[in-house]
């Protein structure tokens, strides 16, 4: 009973999460290039200068925090449905996939209330008081994404191979979730080495691939509850 209620509760969750990952990546890639993350100069000019800048900072980061709170009903349906594939593993990924959503959802909220409330406040500071701004950087508690996603992607990986195996989800999900967590591994390594292209391929790899799996996830969970039922 307590099983086939959290593959229910995981179902819907995980299919909401995914909607709100592809919103809040559709408005983040919207937003690539156009600003230095690590200047509230920057920042503030961006927010000032492009009309609903402000309203798409706000709609994107309270997407994605809401979406990583869903996330993790997902995680947990999903990692009591592969358990007994490899307890193990599957124990201490699902576990890093919380951790990471969890990460993803207070930076998403402490940028709503930290950086964009100081951004739109800059230009009205003095000119020391800018200038110390600036050189504190904008203080975003992940700056190079690193944090989520060497602790969301090991889940991505163990999960596209554990269920390619078993045959728990369909051949393509799980291949899906192995490129998903793969790429997630790879841009925190391209990410340290600085190499700029490839960052933002493995990126824009993680970022889409992200909310498929969730949704398609989320409706094969929802599928195999009712399979059970019958």
């Amino acid at each position: 009973m307590t099983k086939t209620s959290m593959a229910k509760v995981g179902s819907v969750c995980s299919v909401l999460a995914g909607a709100a990952f592809l919103a809040g990546g559709s408005i983040f890639f919207l937003q690539v290039g156009r600003f230095d993350w690590n200047s509230i100069r920057s920042i503030s000019e961006y927010l000032t200068a492009v009309p609903f800048a402000s309203t798409m900072w706000m709609i994107g980061n309270w997407s994605a925090a809401l979406a990583s709170f869903l996330a993790i009903a997902g995680v947990l349906a999903l990692s009591d449905e592969m358990r007994p594939a490899h307890e193990g593993l599957v124990r201490w990924t699902s576990t890093l996939a919380i951790i990471g959503y969890a990460i993803l959802a207070v930076s998403n909220v402490a940028d709503v209330y930290q950086i964009h409330r100081m951004a739109l406040s800059y230009a009205q500071l003095d000119r020391s008081a800018q200038s110390a701004l600036e050189a504190m950087g904008s203080g975003t508690l992940d700056p190079n994404l690193g944090l989520r996603y060497i602790t969301i992607g090991p889940w991505f990986l163990v999960a596209g191979c554990l269920s390619l195996r078993t045959g728990q989800l369909p051949k393509v999900l799980s291949c899906l979730g192995m490129i998903a967590g793969f790429a997630a591994l790879l841009f925190v390594v391209v990410s340290f080495l600085e190499l700029q292209a490839l960052t933002l391929i493995t990126a824009f790899i993680a970022v889409v691939f992200h909310p498929v799996w969730l949704i398609w996830t989320g409706l094969v969970l929802g599928r195999n509850r009712q399979e059970s039922c019958i």
